[in-house]
Parts: structure tokens; C-alpha cells; sequence
């Protein structure tokens, strides 16, 4: 798979699947914004994060729940065509209505895996905590097989 993933927030659920997808053997190019952005800064040292945010045919939202909707609106008229918005969250009541509300069912796929650590931030993230950790998804009536099919091989 060649493809840009992006990554709001990048702590220590972000930085695990960043460095799962670069150490897959796959081309990953790795963009990444966070709220604060030394684990940004650190992540392009480490070489997980290549490049700037644009264009991206991934982008996964790590941020608190709260704060998942204004991302949505934010990401709403920008996204390019094809590109799927995936979250991490816990709870998904709340961000499926957003998308609802939105109109962005087409580009929306809820996911959440069942890794973590007692430990937070990027400075703790490893490929070794999304190693074999299962992953639940969410899609909504809108999400197609081939979006699905392009989801799970991610």
C-alpha cells in the first residue's frame, strides 16, 4: 500500500500505529498535527512523520472524544476525494451523529483498537502495542465494501 496518512493528535495511540504502518514493510508517508506539537517535532526526528498534512488518503482523529466533532466540521470541506476519516475513540455515539449531521457518512469510518498502555504520550508509543490488538470498526450505511476493503488493509 502507498498511501498518506494523516494523524490529529499524536500521542500514544497515534505514534503505535505510526510506527505499526512504518515498520509494515509498507510505503506509509506519515503527516501528523497535535494540539501540542513537541510530540510532532520528536516523531519527525524519529523519521515515523515524513511530511506536511495535506492530501492525505487516511486521516485517523486521536484526539479526546470532546473535541472529535469540531475536527469533523474542520475536515468537512477539505478532505480530497477518496480520502477516509477514521477516529480512535472510545465512545461512538457522538461522533456517528456528528457525521450523520455533517452529511459525511461517505467518508467516515469509526474504529477503535484494543491497545494501550498504563504509560501516555508519544515518547511511549511502539508498534509492540498495536501488535496483534484487535480493532473494532464502526462503519456507517454509507461506507462501501471497497471502503472497507481499503480500511481493514491499512
Amino acid at each position: 500500500m502507498d498511501c498518506k496518512v494523516g494523524f490529529i493528535g499524536f500521542g500514544l495511540i497515534a505514534g503505535s500505529i505510526a510506527h505499526a504502518l512504518k515498520e509494515s514493510g509498507n510505503n506509509y508517508n506519515i503527516i501528523a498535527t497535535s494540539r501540542r506539537l513537541e510530540p510532532v517535532y520528536k516523531a519527525k526526528e524519529d523519521g515515523v512523520v515524513d511530511d506536511r498534512f495535506a492530501n492525505c488518503d487516511f486521516i485517523i482523529l486521536c484526539t479526546p472524544v470532546i473535541t472529535m466533532n469540531d475536527y469533523l466540521k474542520q475536515l468537512k470541506d477539505i478532505v480530497k476525494s477518496g480520502c477516509i476519516i477514521t477516529d480512535v475513540g472510545s465512545v461512538k455515539t457522538s461522533i456517528h451523529n456528528t457525521v450523520k449531521e455533517l452529511d459525511m457518512e461517505n467518508v467516515f469510518i469509526g474504529g477503535h483498537p484494543m491497545a494501550g498502555s498504563e504509560l501516555t504520550g508519544y515518547a511511549n508509543s511502539s508498534s509492540a502495542i498495536m501488535k496483534n490488538a484487535r480493532y473494532v470498526i464502526t462503519p456507517t450505511s454509507k461506507t462501501t465494501n471497497e471502503q472497507l476493503e481499503r480500511f481493514k488493509a491499512l
